[in-house]
């Protein structure tokens, strides 16, 4: 019973997640967020924790994710849900994907503030990186120089404790309100004074791969 670890066990404090990456059959996108939904809705969630569903481009075959966060030491919902319910739950899933490969657990290092209900995409860049806290250093001198550039749009750094892209040690996240914004807001930060010195001095860094996300269903 993978799957019920989103729930039971609980980004965002240094906040923990657990992403679970699926590969949904064509056609069978609304069946799978109409049962996440109808799982997820009208729980009561520990202060801290929530879970999503999101839709995933250009990752290896995935097309779909399920997010789930939290304090560890208070993770998940406040009311367990039955083993019967799980076992329900799970069935109904199963016939309408697989799982796929990069499944991770993952610790928020820091998100900016931001509108999520206005900014559902996202672009996530993951890395290796070699000097974690050098990297740290320049990463939020750089959010913090352009929050003008940044607006009501969120983005942060995730370390990566487990599974995920193979190679990566961490992942940016830079949320905004669909695919062309973000591409907008990536030059401009290309673009923006600081940027220059956000290369000089983040230490070695290897880019391993690039995907998009689009949040279709959250809870907390």
């Amino acid at each position: 019973m993978l799957l019920a670890l989103v729930f039971t066990t609980s980004i965002f404090a240094q906040t923990s997640g657990r992403i679970y990456n699926m590969k949904v059959m064509p056609g069978h996108a609304p069946s799978v967020l109409n049962i996440f939904s109808d799982f997820a809705e009208g729980q009561e969630w520990n202060e801290g924790s929530g879970v999503m569903l999101q839709s995933v481009q250009f990752k290896n075959g995935v097309t779909h994710r399920i997010l789930a966060w939290g304090n560890p030491e208070n993770f998940g919902t406040k009311q367990e849900k039955t083993d019967s319910e799980w076992t329900a739950y799970l069935e109904q899933l199963n016939n309408h994907l697989s799982f796929a490969n990069d499944s991770s657990v993952i610790t928020s290092l820091g998100f900016s503030e931001g509108d999520v209900s206005k900014n559902k995409s996202a672009k996530i860049f993951d890395l290796k990186i070699h000097e974690p806290a050098k990297f740290k250093l320049a990463f939020d001198k750089i959010v913090k120089q352009n929050k003008s550039i940044l607006g009501d749009r969120r983005m942060g750094l995730l370390s990566i404790d487990a599974g995920g892209t193979p190679g990566a040690t961490h992942s940016i996240v830079v949320y905004g309100k669909d695919l062309n914004d973000l591409v907008l807001l990536e030059r401009k930060f290309r673009d923006s004074k600081g940027f220059g010195d956000y290369i000089k001095n983040r230490g070695k860094v290897e880019y391993i791969q690039n995907y998009y996300i689009n949040t279709l269903a959250r809870f907390n």
